[in-house]
């Protein structure tokens, strides 16, 4: 997925595409984390020239508040440690399958999460073309 097919993420989609244009960028996939407790979303982006990672949260507790986007962008051979993990399950009573997938890496921090129960369930895709991305362009 790219940060314009992530719903429910507000105005950080346009600031996000405004500067990965000013960056000259080209974007190959996005994963959105969305952190509600702590009001803030970690918005990955695999470029061509490397992995933007960046914190969208707002400025104060005030409804008028501003936000803001933190981040910097890690060039692909800085990038450690990047693997995609799954463990899958077959339950022969129910003859259900369900599948986890993991991706992580060292450095920048990265544990990502998702969990296939159906197998129409199409919840693990958009992890799985992030970390796609990332480890055809780590590997370079």
């Amino acid at each position: 997925m790219k940060i314009g097919e992530w719903d429910g993420i507000g105005s950080s989609r346009a600031l996000i595409a405004h500067q990965l244009g000013e960056l000259g960028a080209q974007e190959l996939a996005a994963h959105v984390s969305v952190d509600v407790d702590r009001g803030r979303q970690r918005i990955l982006v695999a470029t061509d020239i490397g992995l933007l990672d960046c914190i969208w949260s707002v400025n104060g507790a005030q409804p008028d508040a501003t936000w803001s986007l933190r981040g910097g962008l890690v060039r692909w051979p800085s990038v450690r440690g990047l693997r995609l993990q799954t463990d899958a399950e077959w339950d022969p009573a129910t003859e259900r399958t369900r599948s986890l997938w993991r991706l992580v890496a060292e450095d920048p921090r990265i544990e990502l999460t998702a969990t296939q129960i159906e197998a129409t369930d199409h919840t693990v895709g958009p992890l799985l073309a992030f970390a796609r991305a990332c480890l055809e362009r780590a590997g370079q």
